[in-house]
């Protein structure tokens, strides 16, 4: 060993484990000193040293390698060694094989990564020149189409190593060869995906790193960068993985570490006037970023960072706004930091200043935002609890509404990237995995337990790869190997992930509400106590330990539940998705609140995953990934802890060698083969090598010569039994050799296509040499022909002129002699004509005088006959009227008996003789009523009815005396030809009407109140033949109608209709004056037909069948009242035969609320009115009658929605119902009149009818021949049909009925036959039902002993009794069944009720009475409805119902009304109707009142047609076209003049804080509605509209319900104006303008705006 002590030798010196590279500082005296590079001294006897102490360094050891799989003396220490040394000269890049080892350098090398060196290391193979991470990424990329599957970049190394910065050169990299593929010029060099990956990385660094205690830019999240590749080599779209970004950071920091470096980029690089705009100052102003002591870095320039974030970002296309709202969020999170709170009974904000700018920031309100933060808001029964929050809940509230934000803006922003970057995936791809590296602080928490269960299974990553997969690849292909030891990890992730271990314990703690962080520990302790690599302190009470493989790590407990959780209150949660930015509402429309997780209770697959179930899935998803990849590893390595330059701690390095196994590493690696290639596509692959050698027949002989020739001492590749094994020199000498010789034959290749090229280009050229000549000389001949044509036409020219000019004069002159003697001719023949036509007038004057001399006598005499006879026929025929109705009725009832007994043959028979028989008799009554009208004395007749006469009497030969009796008509007997039909019946086609007759149309809104909820039901034309229990009507006439006058339909009035033929004849009542002087006006029912309003307590009732005239000498009844009455019959049919006897119904107490108190809704709803109850839907054809005096007709009836109803026939049209139609007759007064039409819609074709029974049909329209369907703006209610030869005008009774029949029409119009037919499905439409009853107000069904009527039953309601026939016993038992079941009225037992007792209600007093007036009444609430009895008995009689829905409300119970009463009150708002009910006991109105709320809150929100467009508008908002049809086929979206009878959108009855309002005039929601829609139609005629603008924004400002209804109107009127330069157009856009700067609407109605305008 005497060698050894050399002085200057260099040695290695083998000290406490570990070798150290020393050098023989001196040996003198026996003693020798020693000096290691890192600046140590030992001092040895030499009679001590051994060869175990001391060896001698080998000569690689001394100058270092590039490879240290070349390394002789191996050991950690000569791995230090070597990259110590290389580390000093500023070599931070060194081979183990083909992973590469990475220091750090702490500063800049200058030419390292420029462009000169990526150029470098693009042409070369790994190992040819110095290790670069460029080789690494070179090699990867020349991989994809060497071994063909998708490759991976694995960079890992602890916090601060340089993986991050590693991750973008490798990006940088990729790029450049990206773009050298694509071969573009220097102007294209930067291609826009691979721009866009690599501006990613600010953007990404910015928002997701911040510096720490070991690194000045960590990575606080963990992202996998995976780059499509195309076959021609370019990068065609990448994707970005996120990993458990680090939310706590942004709320709170340890010392000496900053928040995320986006926030202090925005404070040191946004503009001044941005700057001023978001509130903003320097960083020490924010709790948030100075509570860590640490706001400012050297090494970090915050302005430059801003800079090259807003430039990445524009790469990117971020929008302006886009970006702006993003600076504006994270302006708002730094203000909601500084929110300070203060005890004062509970949590409250101590100053405004931060509160009010982080609210207008984040477009929250801040009353609100006050709430949300000092109070927690929890809904119990239906009802919201507030519970106040001590300071520290209201400062964890605050937190985690900033970290929510963060994390959320954080996850937008990734979806934008991966949104830009995104392409196609038709070939490979490279992942580069930057994550978050192994990290041991002094505290450590829940982040850091994933961060390094993340590490773990990297590294479990990397040794299965480089030492279990490689080592069992040895062994199965029986290469000569000798097995290497490595440390396995697999123990250490057993504990944290499998079944019972540390993450299945924190997710199963997390499912339960009651656990703790305390409880959580306790089941660590015990469960893993005994677990060597489970650490159990024994001082510390909040922490648990595990043995990484980089070494043991204390995590603190507290806090790991409720991050885990990762929940975040309901109320807060609400709050920001109340913001008035659209950019936050995206943020957290699809984010899950605490309500929506689950605990134990629920099952496992419906429950929310935790943050480390989420954490584990995805690291599982990316460990698949990884697995399908060919990897490539890059070890960063960190030289010392205080990130300086030019330091190396052995200590550090030693540290971070060993728990990577690094030495086992390099032993595989060097005495391995990492590179395996199947026998097959070796030899395909180096075939080209093979072509001078002599090779067997087998593959494994072929592969085994080719490898001699290039190594043939075999220590660089072995033969397995199927693999061929090399090590990475070998093979890249072949890939190299491979090269040359593809250049060779691609030279070849080459030089073949140019010299093809060369020949083709040349012929081409010839050829077009050829083409030039000939046509050159074709143009030199063409031209020498055209001039010896032109000189050939020119004298042709002359000499033809002169010959035509002398035909010319020829011909001129005898056409001047020709005209002269034709117009002599003329003046002959004019002259004979005038003289014979002044004879023939002398002589037809003669005539006409005689004519009507003779007239007038015969005239005379016929009216003084009648006036003899008129008295004594009177009695006669009245007698014989009464006799012949009885007749058959006597017939008709025989008929019936008779039909149960007859054959088909017989009853065919006697059918026939019956019907000859009912013929002759109605025959002989027509004839005998015509008579007796014709014997009538009129003694007056109207001037325009004279009129009308003299016009329909001209075929009769009556025109001549009425003419000249024009004078003496008003003492004259006026003489009607009843049997000419009105002219209109007979011709009803082929008139073109013109605009100016629209002004007699009728017109719906004229005659009462339209509802949008009510429009739509159709109302019968003749009470008799529409609802047959009208006659059960039992109504008393108030004296108060003594001066009114009434008209309603019925059989034995004064009627518009002939029995016999049904065609329209005119009929007067006697005494009608011709002049009225008080005459009284017609008075209709009112439009709504709602039976339950007090109008009709002052007002006269008549019943359905009879006609009274107040004062028949100073009324008049004129033409222009005949369509009208048509109208009021038909309203008021329909209103008696629905209502009944409640109308006038009174109780003997004489009190007014007696009356059947029914909200109108009943009537007319067609959704499922009981929800406690579902009925199926079942029809059939029933016989039906009401009371004694109708008779039994044949009805469809169907049950429905629980729904009861009756059809006159079985459905099968598309629409069916009453229009006004303009008739097209041939007479003046046809063209000029609407006659009401019962309209059919039956495939493409509209027939109408006279009447809905359907029998005489007047007409067919063929829809889908029709040229347009127009919707007539210009009347209200117009529909225009425009067909070939002819236009038809049609109105509708209200504007939801013409929508529909515009729509349904237009759809035919445009649809095909299969179309139609699909259309044809749906029957029973509620609309076209002959009449209804809802199921839940019927009290009993029982089957009836009629002899007569065998199957029959009878229904029994409150109001009315129908029988009812079956055709089987077995249906008539199924109709009992179905309508006889429980219906949740209480006064049957076993049925559902919800409350129910006696309650005081108010009745109305007359305007004199002062006091207040109660009557003590039963009252019942039902899921339904809230009905009132007499009395508690079980058959006391229902005086009222008030049917619930959504837009009911109530009022609670009003300590001022109590007192002043001494009566706690709630009243109730329906629909037409407001109980006000009372009580003594405070707990009884609460409880009522209470009850009532649940009913209103559980019921089904109602839509109104507006409502339902606006959300077909929106989902079809990307196709124009059907937009378009929309707004074409809806007239209420367009503008109209006319008035609004009901709002667009459903608003609350009545109102809760109505009392508060009454000072300002208002009333009730709906009714200020109303008011502000006829106010915007007032703007056009007001010369001062700013009282009216200023009133409508006024209620805007004070009723808040209101506000989207006044968008609703404003756009409704702004849309398709006929004139948009109009002064009233003006003001509506005014007003909307100063609406949107005042106040916003919802959400929804906001996006309809937006549209709107876009538009």
């Amino acid at each position: 060993m005497d060698n050894f002590f050399t002085e200057g030798s260099r040695v290695w010196l083998r000290e406490n484990g570990q070798h150290y590279p020393s050098t023989v500082h001196s040996c003198a005296e026996g003693v020798v000193v020693f000096r290691t590079d890192y600046g140590q001294v030992f001092t040895y006897k030499q009679s001590t040293i051994t060869h175990q102490k001391v060896t001698a360094m080998h000569q690689t050891s001394v100058e270092s390698v590039e490879d240290m799989a070349a390394l002789v003396d191996l050991h950690e220490g000569s791995i230090m060694h070597n990259l110590f040394q290389r580390y000093q000269q500023n070599k931070i890049y060194t081979y183990i094989g083909s992973i590469v080892a990475s220091v750090n350098p702490y500063k800049t090398i200058p030419g390292l990564y420029g462009r000169t060196a990526v150029e470098q290391y693009s042409k070369h193979h790994m190992g040819e020149i110095p290790p670069h991470i460029f080789a690494v990424a070179n090699e990867c990329y020349r991989c994809l189409w060497k071994r063909h599957d998708n490759q991976c970049v694995l960079i890992s190394g602890e916090s601060g190593a340089g993986k991050t910065e590693s991750t973008k050169l490798i990006l940088k990299f990729l790029s450049a060869m990206s773009q050298h593929s694509l071969e573009l010029s220097c102007k294209e060099k930067t291609s826009c995906v691979e721009q866009a990956i690599l501006e990613s990385s600010p953007i990404m660094e910015a928002f997701g790193n911040a510096k720490t205690v070991y690194n000045n830019n960590s990575s606080r999240f963990g992202k996998f960068v995976q780059l499509n590749i195309c076959q021609k080599g370019n990068i065609q779209g990448g994707r970005i993985v996120d990993y458990l970004l680090e939310k706590n950071r942004v709320v709170r920091q340890n010392p000496g570490e900053r928040n995320y470096h986006i926030f202090y980029a925005l404070l040191a690089g946004i503009e001044e006037e941005e700057k001023d705009a978001f509130y903003l100052s320097v960083p020490e102003h924010y709790h948030y970023l100075n509570q860590s002591g640490c706001v400012a870095d050297k090494t970090i320039n915050d302005t430059d960072s801003f800079k090259e974030v807003i430039t990445a970002m524009e790469v990117m296309k971020f929008s302006k706004e886009e970006v702006r709202e993003v600076l504006r969020l994270l302006a708002g999170i730094l203000h909601l930091g500084n929110i300070e709170f203060i005890t004062a009974g509970g949590a409250q904000v101590s100053f405004k200043t931060a509160l009010g700018r982080s609210a207008e920031l984040l477009g929250l309100d801040s009353t609100q935002l006050t709430e949300a933060l000092t109070q927690r808001s929890m809904i119990l029964r239906g009802e919201e609890i507030l519970t106040p929050l001590s300071v520290q809940q209201a400062v964890d509230s605050r937190d985690s509404v900033a970290m929510a934000l963060y994390s959320q803006c954080f996850a937008w922003v990734i979806k934008k990237i991966n949104s830009r970057i995104r392409g196609k995936e038709d070939f490979k791809s490279i992942g580069i995995l930057d994550i978050f590296g192994f990290e041991n602080f002094e505290v450590n928490r829940f982040e850091q337990f994933n961060i390094n269960y993340a590490n773990e299974k990297l590294q479990e990553y990397f040794n299965k790869h480089i030492f279990s997969l490689e080592q069992l690849e040895y062994s199965r292909e029986g290469l000569v190997w000798k097995d290497i030891d490595w440390t396995d990890n697999g123990e250490c992730l057993d504990l944290i992930e499998k079944k019972l271990g540390l993450l299945a314990l924190i997710n199963e703690e997390s499912h339960f509400p009651q656990a703790t962080d305390c409880t959580l520990l306790e089941k660590l302790h015990s469960q893993h106590a005994n677990n060597s690599f489970y650490v159990k302190p024994r001082v510390a009470v909040h922490n648990f330990g595990v043995k990484h493989y980089a070494g043991e790590v204390q995590y603190d407990v507290r806090g790991i539940l409720e991050k885990n959780r990762d929940t975040f209150r309901d109320d807060l949660l609400n709050l920001l998705r109340e913001s008035r930015l659209d950019f936050i509402y995206d943020l957290f429309e699809h984010v899950s609140s605490r309500n929506n997780q689950d605990t134990l209770k629920c099952g496992s697959k419906h429950r929310k995953p935790t943050v480390s179930l989420q954490f584990k899935d995805s690291l599982h998803s990316l460990m698949a990934t990884l697995s399908s990849s060919n990897p490539f590893f890059v070890r960063c390595i960190k030289p010392n802890t205080q990130k300086m330059p030019d330091q190396f701690d052995q200590a550090v390095v030693l540290n971070q060698l060993h728990y990577s196994g690094m030495l086992e590493t390099v032993r595989i690696r060097r005495a391995g083969f990492p590179v395996r290639r199947q026998f097959q596509d070796f030899y395909k692959r180096y075939k080209v090598l093979m072509r001078n050698l002599t090779v067997p027949e087998d593959l494994k002989g072929k592969c085994a010569v080719l490898l001699r020739r290039y190594d043939s001492t075999s220590t660089e590749w072995q033969l397995g039994k199927n693999k061929v094994f090399l090590r990475e020199s070998l093979e890249n000498k072949l890939e190299k050799q491979r090269e040359v010789e593809v250049t060779k034959a691609a030279m070849i290749i080459r030089a073949h296509v140019l010299g093809y090229v060369a020949r083709k280009h040349y012929k081409k050229v010839l050829y077009y040499v050829v083409v030039i000549q000939k046509n050159y000389r074709a143009f030199l001949q063409r031209r020498k022909f055209l001039h010896l044509r032109k000189a050939a036409i020119t004298f042709q020219k002359q000499l033809r002129g002169q010959i035509a000019r002398r035909v010319y004069r020829q011909l001129l002159e005898e056409k001047r002699r020709q005209e002269e003697e034709r117009r002599r001719k003329e003046e002959e023949e004019r002259e004979r004509q005038r003289q014979e036509a002044e004879r023939l007038a002398q002589q037809a004057e003669e005539e006409r005088k005689q004519q009507e001399l003779a007239a007038i006598q015969k005239a005379q005499k016929e009216l003084e006959l009648k006036q003899e006879l008129e008295k004594q026929k009177e009695n006669k025929q009245v007698e014989e009227i009464l006799r012949l109705e009885k007749e058959i009725e006597d017939l008709q009832r025989m008929k019936e008996q008779q039909e149960l007994s007859l054959t088909e043959a017989s009853l065919q028979r006697l059918q026939q003789l019956r019907d000859e028989e009912l013929k002759r008799l109605e025959d002989e009554a027509c004839r005998a009523a015509q008579e007796f009208l014709e014997s009538l004395n009129f003694d007056e007749i109207d001037e325009c009815v004279r009129n009308i006469e003299r016009s329909l009497s001209v075929g009769s030969g009556y025109s001549a005396k009425l003419s000249e009796l024009t004078g003496n008509a008003c003492s004259e007997k006026p003489n009607f030809n009843f049997s000419q039909p009105y002219p209109e019946e007979e011709v009803d086609e082929g008139f073109e009407a013109d605009d100016d007759a629209f002004k007699d149309s009728p017109n719906p809104s004229e005659h009462g109140h339209s509802d949008q909820r009510t429009s739509g039901i159709r109302t019968s034309d003749d009470s008799s033949e529409e609802d047959p229990y009208m006659n059960d009507t039992v109504v008393p006439t108030s004296p108060a109608a003594s001066n009114t006058m009434l008209i309603a339909s019925g059989h034995d009035s004064l009627s518009l209709h002939n029995s016999s033929s049904g065609e329209s004849t005119y009929c007067m009542p006697e005494n009608v004056s011709c002049r009225p002087q008080n005459s009284e006006e017609l008075i209709s029912p009112d439009g709504d037909y709602d039976y339950d309003q007090d109008d009709y307590e002052d007002g006269a009732i008549t019943s359905g069948s009879s006609v009274t005239f107040s004062n028949s000498h100073s009324s008049q009844w004129s033409p222009d009242y005949r369509c009208s009455v048509g109208t009021y019959n038909s309203s008021g049919a329909y209103r008696f035969s629905s209502e009944g006897a409640q109308s006038s119904f009174e109780d003997s107490e004489e009190d007014f609320d007696s009356r059947f108190d029914t909200d109108d809704e009943l009537s007319y709803r067609r959704d499922s009115v009981y929800s406690c109850v579902s009925l199926p839907y079942f029809h059939s054809f029933l016989y039906m009658k009401g009371g004694l005096m109708n008779t039994w007709k044949r009805r469809w009836c169907v049950l429905k929605d629980e729904t009861f109803l009756w059809f006159r026939s079985k459905q099968e049209a598309l629409k069916q119902g009453w229009l006004h139609k303009k008739g097209g007759g041939s007479s003046t007064l046809s063209r000029r009149n609407w006659k009401k039409r019962w309209f059919v819609l039956r495939q493409s074709r509209l027939m109408y009818f006279e009447n809905d029974s359907e029998e005489k049909l007047k007409g067919t329209i063929q829809i889908r021949t029709a040229r347009e369907i127009v919707d007539n703006t210009g009347k209200e209610n117009g529909i225009d049909i425009l067909m070939a030869d002819r236009t038809y005008h049609l109105i509708a009774d209200s504007p939801e009925d013409a929508s529909q029949w515009f729509s349904v029409l237009s759809q035919v119009n445009a649809s095909t036959e299969q179309e139609i037919q699909e259309m044809h499905d749906e029957q029973a439409n509620p609309q076209n039902a002959v009449g209804t009853l809802d199921v839940g107000l019927i009290d009993s069904v029982c089957a009836s002993d009629n002899p007569d009527r065998p199957n029959s039953f009878v229904i029994i309601t409150a109001n009315r009794v129908l029988h009812c026939n079956a055709d089987t016993p077995e249906e008539m038992h199924h109709w009992i069944t179905l309508l006889q079941r429980s219906k949740g009225d209480t006064r049957v037992e076993g049925q559902e009720f919800i409350v129910r007792g006696w309650l005081h209600k108010e009745v109305k007093n007359s305007p004199k009475m002062s006091s207040l007036k109660l009557k003590k009444r039963w009252f019942v609430l039902t899921h339904n409805s809230l009905d009132y009895y007499k009395s508690s008995e079980k058959n006391a009689l229902k005086l009222g119902t008030l049917v619930l829905n959504s837009l009911c409300s109530v009022v609670p119970p009003d300590e001022k009304i109590f007192k002043e009463t001494g009566y706690w009150n709630v009243t109730v708002y329906g629909r037409k109707h407001c109980y006000r009910l009372y009580t003594k006991l405070l707990n009884e109105a609460t409880r009522w009142s209470s009850a009532i709320q649940n009913v209103t809150d559980t019921k089904a929100p109602i839509d109104t047609p507006t409502q339902q467009l606006i959300q077909d508008i929106k989902e079809n908002c990307l196709n124009s076209e059907v937009v378009e049809q929309i707004y074409k086929r809806n007239p209420i979206l367009r503008y109209t003049h006319h008035p609004l009878h009901s709002p667009l959108l459903p608003l609350p009855y009545g109102d809760i804080n109505l009392n508060l309002l009454k000072d300002k005039g208002y009333t009730t929601l709906q009714d200020e509605a109303i008011k502000i829609f006829n106010s915007l139609q007032q703007l056009e005629s007001m010369s001062d509209p700013i009282p009216i603008i200023q009133g409508i924004l006024q209620t805007g400002h004070d009723l808040r319900p209101l506000r989207d209804e006044l968008y609703c109107q404003l756009i409704k009127q702004t849309n398709k104006v006929p004139n948009p330069g109009s002064v009233g157009n003006l003001y509506s856009w005014q007003i909307l303008t100063c609406m949107s700067c005042t106040f916003l609407p919802s959400r929804g109605i906001l996006k309809y705006l937006k549209f709107h305008l876009k538009r």
